[in-house]
């Protein structure tokens, strides 16, 4: 693969254009490209000229977006798909059930990827969007995630930098072990006002077929009012259901 004068190779150029987009800046021009990865004008037009020959972007007046390509190409992907697939009909019944916003997520590195929300009418105000991230220390679910993985895991992540992101606690690496330790003793987390102070949410982990937690689905409930209880009633169950199906999928 051909490399830039800064070690890059093409490809990893090419990504880095295609992560110049995210949920709130899914339309980007030429200049903004260049100036979110760092690359000369020129060569910024260059890959994105090849990515719109591939179907990868594509041209919106004078601004680019992502391409129909990526979707066909990401839906092929049978680990993310299929476990939104199968968690997606239990996703709608805590939806249902609660009124209120139901979102399933993965740990990726030290963010939370948001695979699925699902919101009802009038739900408590929600800063996530699918496809969209959050640091895992500012979510329910990142704690959850966090709180289940391997100790090797958890010292990695404890070990990024965690500058602030809302208005969530900020305590240390130390701090945050003990918290940990229960939210994993408890099988839940609840972060109330974390990223907003009138929205609370909880979550709950999603067993695999080996028994360690591969996503979380949480909640996004008021903040007024908020008692945990009748909340798990509907969320534990739900990811009890997913895990089963999950297991049910891999073993045949």
């Amino acid at each position: 693969m051909a490399r830039s004068s800064g070690g890059r190779s093409a490809i990893s150029r090419a990504v880095e254009v295609l992560e110049a987009f995210d949920p709130s800046s899914n339309e980007l021009t030429l200049t903004q490209i260049a100036a979110r990865t760092g690359l000369p004008m020129a060569t910024a037009h260059g890959i994105v000229t090849e990515l719109i020959g591939l179907g990868l972007l594509e041209r919106r007046g004078r601004d680019v977006i992502l391409g129909v390509r990526l979707w066909e190409l990401a839906v092929r992907a049978p680990g993310v798909v299929g476990l939104r697939e199968i968690a997606l009909p239990h996703l709608e019944r805590v939806r249902d059930r609660l009124k209120q916003h139901a979102q399933l997520g993965i740990l990726q590195g030290g963010e939370i990827l948001y695979l699925e929300r699902l919101s009802a009418p009038e739900s408590v105000v929600n800063w996530t969007k699918v496809g969209g991230r959050i640091p895992w220390y500012a979510t329910s679910s990142g704690l959850v995630l966090v709180a289940d993985a391997p100790p090797e895991r958890q010292d990695e992540v404890l070990g990024l930098p965690r500058p602030r992101f809302s208005v969530e606690p900020h305590p240390s690496s130390a701090d945050l072990r003990p918290v940990l330790a229960k939210v994993r003793r408890e099988g839940h987390a609840v972060t109330r006002g974390y990223i907003h102070p009138d929205a609370t949410a909880v979550a709950v982990p999603i067993k695999g077929p080996y028994g360690h937690a591969v996503a979380s689905i949480a909640v996004v409930v008021p903040t007024e009012g908020f008692r945990a209880a009748p909340v798990l009633e509907v969320l534990a169950p739900a990811a009890h259901a997913v895990s089963a199906d999950l297991k049910q999928n891999y073993l045949g």
